[in-house]
C-alpha cells in the first residue's frame, strides 16, 4: 500500500457501505472532519469508488474536495485473519488509529447460523484482535442492536442489562448478542474505553436510489410489492389489485396491537456522532452502553395503513393464528420470521445514559403514515382518510 494510503492519526471504520455506516462515515468526514480510513472488500479503486457513490447520494451531491481528502480505503476482510491485510499494513493503521468503529455485520434476519457467527461474532473477534494491537487510548464503538435482548418479551430492558435467560427469536438476535459479551469481557479485561451503541429499527424516510444501501422497513415494503404484484411463488397470475378488481386479502400472524421502536436514521446517526465522537474522551475506560431508540413506539395499525393506501386493493389482516394459510401468507411466513416474532415483543428500552450523553439534541419527530410509506418505498405521500 503506498505511502498516502494512510496520514497520521486515523479513525478506523468497517460496514462503510452499509445502511448505518455510510451515515456514520459522512458525519465523521464533514461535520466532525475527521480523516477516516474504511476496511472493506474489493480493490481500493473500487471500494472507494463504492463508498463515494454513497456519500454523494447521502450529501445530495458532492461532499467536497477536503472531505474526500480526509477518505482512505483498505481492502480487506473483517471476517479473515489479520483483517485480511499485509502484516506491515495492519501494524501501521494499528499505530495510526486513535479510534476503531466497528459497523460491519450480517442483518439478515433469516439467515442461517453459521454465516451470522461468522460475520457478527467472528468479525468481532477480528476487530477485537485489531483494537488489542492499537494504543490503549483507543476508543472501541461498537454497532449492537437492541435485539440482544433475544426473547424477551416484556418489561423495560436497561442499557446495562445483557442476559440470554429468555432464548433469542433469531440466530441474527443470537450472533449480536454472542458479539456484544466479547466486547464487554474484552473491555473488562484489558480497561480500554469502549461505547456500544444499540439502535432501535432505523429507518430512512428519503427516496431510495437503486443501489444503495437498505434497510428492514424497506425490506418489508419490498416484499410486500411482490406480493401485490404476483411475483410470489404460488400467487395465481389472475391476481387484481385494481380498484374494482377482486383484490387480494393478507393474513399476518401479528398481534392486532404489535407496535415497533423506528428511530429516523438522521437522529439515530446524530445521536450516534455525539456519544461515540463527541464525548469519546468523557466516557472514561470500560464499557458504556446507550439505547439509540425513538420514546414513543410506532403501531403496526400505522405499517397497514400506509401499505394498504399504496397498494390499492391489497387488505392486511392482523390474525392470532394462520390456520390454512394461502401461498402469499405462507410466502410472507417464509422470509419475514424475524420481523414477525418481533411483533410479539412489548418491551420497551431505557435510554438515560444516551440521554445524558446526548443532552440537547430534539427527540425525534413522532412515526407517522407519510414517513413509512417513503420508508417502505412507496413513491409519494399517502393520502390521509377523510
Amino acid at each position: 500500500m503506498s505511502r498516502s494510503m494512510l496520514l497520521g492519526v486515523t479513525t478506523l471504520l468497517t460496514g462503510a457501505t452499509g445502511f448505518l455506516g455510510s451515515r456514520l462515515l459522512l458525519g465523521l468526514l464533514t461535520t466532525r472532519g475527521r480523516h477516516v480510513t474504511v476496511l472493506g472488500r474489493g480493490t481500493v479503486s473500487e471500494l472507494r469508488s463504492r463508498v463515494l457513490v454513497i456519500l454523494e447520494d447521502l450529501a445530495g451531491g458532492g461532499i467536497g474536495a477536503r472531505a474526500r481528502s480526509r477518505l482512505r480505503c483498505v481492502a480487506g476482510d473483517v471476517t479473515r485473519p489479520w483483517l485480511g491485510l499485509a502484516p506491515a499494513v495492519y501494524g501501521r493503521l494499528a499505530r495510526e488509529a486513535e479510534a476503531v468503529w466497528h459497523c460491519a455485520g450480517d442483518i439478515a434476519l433469516t439467515g442461517e447460523r453459521e454465516r451470522l457467527f461468522r460475520a457478527n461474532v467472528h468479525g468481532t473477534e477480528r476487530i477485537l484482535q485489531f483494537a488489542e494491537s492499537t494504543s490503549p487510548s483507543c476508543r472501541l464503538v461498537h454497532m449492537s442492536t437492541v435485539a440482544v435482548a433475544g426473547g424477551r418479551r416484556t418489561g423495560v430492558v436497561a442499557e446495562e442489562d445483557l442476559t440470554d435467560t429468555s432464548g433469542f427469536e433469531t440466530h441474527y438476535d443470537e450472533s449480536k448478542y454472542r458479539a456484544e459479551t466479547l466486547v464487554r469481557d474484552w473491555a473488562r479485561r484489558l480497561d480500554r474505553p469502549v461505547a456500544v451503541l444499540r439502535p432501535g429499527i432505523v429507518a430512512s424516510g428519503r427516496a431510495h436510489r437503486e443501489g444503495m444501501p437498505g434497510h428492514p422497513l424497506r425490506v418489508l415494503g419490498d416484499m410486500i410489492g411482490t406480493i401485490a404484484r404476483n411475483g410470489a411463488p404460488g400467487i395465481p397470475p389472475v391476481v387484481s389489485l385494481r380498484r374494482g378488481g377482486p383484490g387480494l386479502r393478507l393474513r399476518l400472524r401479528v398481534p392486532a396491537d404489535a407496535e415497533f421502536n423506528i428511530v429516523p436514521d438522521g437522529y439515530a446517526t446524530e445521536a450516534m456522532l455525539r456519544i461515540g465522537h463527541d464525548a469519546a474522551e468523557d466516557l472514561g475506560h470500560g464499557v458504556r452502553t446507550f439505547h439509540v431508540v425513538h420514546p414513543g413506539e410506532t403501531p403496526m395499525r400505522l405499517i397497514v395503513e400506509a401499505i394498504e393506501a399504496h397498494h390499492v386493493g391489497l387488505t392486511l389482516e392482523c390474525v392470532g393464528d394462520l390456520p390454512d394459510p394461502t401461498p402469499a401468507e405462507s410466502f410472507v411466513a417464509g422470509h419475514l420470521p424475524g420481523f414477525l416474532s418481533y411483533c410479539h415483543h412489548r418491551r420497551a428500552y431505557g435510554r438515560r445514559s444516551a440521554l445524558a450523553w446526548t443532552d440537547g439534541l430534539p427527540d425525534p419527530a413522532p412515526i407517522d403514515r407519510d414517513y413509512l410509506a417513503r420508508a417502505m418505498g412507496f413513491t409519494g405521500a399517502v393520502p390521509h382518510a377523510g
